[in-house]
């Protein structure tokens, strides 16, 4: 039988077969990376320093830096250059609540990964605002991420669901988009007059009495147009139209303050959540603009901002704002929603409307340390643009000064560079004296009667799949790998890898370990598709011949699923020591019906190991290869029309580093079509990592039907070590 029909036969009887567990070999340890430590008591904040021409000043020290905080000196505790993405960027920004750090950032390969994040406020957008954001999004997507950047797309509204999380899984990202729609904006006001609409920004000028003309106005439309009373007369007293305006304006307050208030919790709860994320990142804020405050009687003040302001500097997030509107101008036009104004008496206002709408976009980027686009139709330059200017910044902590009074208290931060006032200075604009809390910290349990919390079984592994960050106590591999079966169709196998050196052998090391393992396999709208829990003996092994003992325990479940996007949680715990990992990661399984061209996933590192059960397969689960080394890949072609005659198949192998090509090689195919199923076409090849420096890189397989004109390409990434 040739070789590809034996690796398919032995892949399928791995994914119908019971989940098996495996051990291989440890590789030589490799030295860690210098650790950056920041001491908690200090506080943070990046620093972007631009010349005249927009470029970075790069080679700053930290006596170049003056400080004041409140507008008194204070001297610098910590300072470093930094590159956003790095491994030093996401070491900084570490805190003390956190367990440990990503497994990739525990290696010693250095992976550049920008965090960004769009966030929508489709509360405030109008339908065209919103085709206007869907195609900047897209763009992005498709011409400027790159294959390291983690991106998620969050709303206001809510609407995107269970797909606001970050990926890099474009196909997830498209999907979150196509969830972006009109949420309609309504204000009610009773005003009777359809030409004199009261619009919120005169709503808030009546509010403050700063324009007598404005108020004037409508008191003047409600004589003309307000019903005369029974027996009242011919007309109505401009004491009873006076109250009406005045309450008509505080209704539309109250309106708006309700939306705006959504938005900042929105907004709030994000920072939140970013802060257990480590590193810098990156946030886009959309919106048609809203008023930063309500008047002296809705509950939105200004002041409000400085919440935000502060969690963005903890979470290390840069907010850039884009006011959607594109280019605006306050006019009566088809839509109604300007008041008929003859005489001119609420010209003035009419000025001031617009930059009052965009005030609070200008605070959440300027106190943040972003910028502002305002009156422009295009967005994709500005997005280029703000990513090139937070790649470098420099990182400034120090030690603020005690206070009796521990009510939270905003101190505002001003930086500059001594001797070049010609520089900007971008840093967040402020902090607040007490600390806020991440998260509740508490497991599911059950409360007793003492009001204490008594721990249900499994609750820290329900918890750890619960939480959209992933747990790193207990370090964890994931692979996700899709495969049509002849037997059982779309087939999902999840693979999760613990290191088999790290658990507990008892405490002379001779007993056998406990690791209890869970998982729930998640569709896009958050629900289960499936789930699995098992709980596995690994018993201590010997040191082999050449004195490295097996390190990794491997566990597989395999289940069928409808096309679909889909997300797979896992948590393990060493139930010797408690020790909880978690790991997430999304996949698309295509639809095979609609008869499109189609590759299953991309096995790497693939190998035949020994068992308990006998000889069976197994891919490589954490992609990380010795630079010396060989790396076997293998993907299988659904759909070919020429599936008669592998011939009429041509393929190719891209490896990107950076997004860059570093490598290009034709794939190595099947020579005959004998023995094989002509609906699971493998194709295979290997790779010499010789010629490829350490870092982490993009494998592409690209398979082109040269019948049917048509092509499908499939993408994992890999580590050389």
């Amino acid at each position: 039988m040739p070789f590809q029909a034996k690796l398919l036969s032995g892949l399928l009887v791995l994914l119908v077969s019971q989940p098996l567990l495996i051990a291989q070999r440890q590789r030589k340890p490799q030295p860690a990376e210098d650790v950056l430590r920041i001491n908690t008591d200090l506080v943070q904040t990046s620093v972007t320093v631009l010349d005249a021409k927009g470029q970075f000043v790069d080679g700053l020290k930290k006596e170049d830096f003056a400080l004041q905080v409140d507008g008194q000196p204070v001297p610098v505790s910590f300072f470093e250059n930094i590159i956003a993405g790095s491994s030093r960027d996401r070491l900084a920004r570490i805190s003390a609540q956190n367990e440990s750090i990503s497994p990739v950032e525990r290696s010693p390969v250095s992976v550049r990964r920008r965090t960004i994040v769009f966030f929508v406020d489709d509360n405030h957008l109008s339908l065209d605002s919103v085709g206007r954001t869907r195609k900047t999004l897209l763009n992005f997507i498709d011409g400027q991420m790159g294959p390291n950047d983690l991106v998620a797309i969050a709303s206001t509204s809510g609407r995107i669901g269970f797909l606001q999380q970050f990926t890099d899984n474009k196909e997830v990202l498209r999907a979150a988009v196509a969830r972006l729609s009109h949420v309609p904006y309504v204000i009610t006001d009773y005003g009777q007059n359809p030409n004199a609409p009261m619009t919120e920004y005169m709503a808030l000028t009546i509010e403050r009495k700063d324009d007598p003309q404005v108020f004037e106005f409508y008191v003047e439309d409600c004589m003309k147009w307000k019903p005369t009373p029974p027996g009242k007369g011919s007309g109505i007293s401009r004491v009873s139209c006076e109250i009406e305006v005045k309450n008509r304006a505080r209704q539309i307050m109250i309106q708006t303050a309700t939306i705006t208030k959504n938005t900042y919790y929105a907004l709030e709860s994000l920072l939140h959540s970013a802060q257990k994320m480590a590193g810098s990142k990156l946030a886009f804020f959309f919106s048609d603009g809203f008023l930063a405050e309500s008047g002296p009687r809705a509950g939105i003040a200004i002041d409000q901002l400085t919440s935000i302001t502060d969690n963005a500097r903890r979470a290390g997030v840069v907010i850039y704002t884009i006011d959607a509107r594109g280019l605006i101008t306050w006019a009566l036009d088809a839509t109604g929603n300007i008041p008929f104004d003859a005489g001119g008496m609420l010209e003035n206002a009419g000025l001031r409307a617009i930059p009052a709408s965009q005030d609070a976009l200008n605070a959440l980027a300027g106190d943040t340390g972003g910028r502002a686009l305002r009156n422009q139709n295009t967005f994709d330059q500005f997005i280029n643009e703000a990513l090139t200017e937070t790649s470098r910044y420099y990182l400034i902590a120090w030690r603020p000064e005690a206070v009796a009074d521990k009510s939270p208290k905003f101190k505002n931060i001003k930086v500059t560079v001594i001797g070049h006032p010609e520089f900007k200075v971008r840093s967040s604009r402020g902090f607040t004296t007490a600390e806020t809390s991440v998260a509740d910290g508490k497991q599911a349990g059950t409360e007793t009667a003492n009001g204490g919390q008594k721990k249900q079984p499994d609750a820290d592994l329900q918890s750890a799949l619960g939480d959209v960050f992933p747990k790193h106590a207990l370090t964890l591999d994931l692979s996700l790998m899709y495969l049509d079966t002849p037997a059982n169709g779309a087939t999902l196998t999840t693979s999760v890898q613990a290191p088999a050196d790290a658990l507990f052998y008892g405490e002379d090391g001779k007993d056998p370990a406990h690791l209890t393992i869970a998982g729930v396999i998640l569709n896009d709208q958050g629900k289960a598709a499936a789930s699995f829990r098992t709980q596995l003996e690994v018993k201590p092994q010997a040191a082999g011949a050449d004195g490295e003992s097996p390190s990794k325990v491997i566990y597989n479940n395999p289940v069928t699923l409808k096309p679909g996007i889909y997300q797979a949680r896992v948590a393990a715990r060493d139930d010797g020591k408690g020790l909880v990992g978690s790991a997430m990661q999304w996949i698309v399984i295509p639809d095979l019906s609609t008869r499109q061209l189609a590759l299953s996933s991309l096995l790497v590192g693939f190998d035949r190991v020994t068992a308990a059960a006998g000889e069976r397969g197994q891919w490589s689960v954490d992609r990380k290869f010795s630079r010396n080394s060989r790396m076997k890949f293998l993907t299988f072609v659904y759909n070919a029309q020429s599936a008669s005659s592998a011939g009429n198949l041509a393929g190719t192998v891209h490896v990107y580093k950076d997004g860059r090509a570093v490598m290009s090689q034709p794939i190595v195919k099947a020579a005959s079509i004998a023995d094989l199923d002509p609906a699971r076409i493998p194709f295979t090849s290997e790779l010499d990592l010789k010629q490829l420096q350490p870092g982490t890189y993009v494998l592409e397989v690209v398979v082109e039907d040269l019948l049917a004109h048509k092509t499908a390409l499939q993408q994992t990434n890999f580590y050389v070590e």
